[in-house]
């Protein structure tokens, strides 16, 4: 993963940066804005998370968006996450997240 990392760095003129570290026990993440969080956790248990598909999670009023779940990391581990940002001369920057399973 650090050897792509690299060459996407080179290319494209991206900085990756080693955001930090994630702990995973369950084989599944959950990505939420925190000001979401307590209005998520109303709606939704362990277990309704848990039994929800991968993919987007709905607001109480039923539209998607409030929390994104991710599924299939083989399991328990402790997995680097990465940003990726590219700035260029005529679009807006932007970032990218990336988690190594590898």
């Amino acid at each position: 993963m650090k050897n792509y990392l690299k060459t996407l760095n080179k290319k494209g003129k991206s900085i990756v940066s080693h955001y930090g570290n994630i702990g995973v026990d369950s084989g599944q993440l959950l990505i939420i804005d925190p000001c979401y969080l307590e209005m998520f956790m109303k709606k939704y248990s362990y277990e309704d998370i848990c039994e929800h598909p991968q993919g987007n999670m709905v607001y109480p009023k039923g539209h998607e968006g409030i929390a994104c779940k991710l599924e299939s990391f083989g399991g328990d581990g402790y997995f680097p996450v990465y940003s990726m940002e590219k700035f260029e001369k005529y679009s807006p920057p932007y970032s990218k997240f990336i988690i190594d399973i590898d």
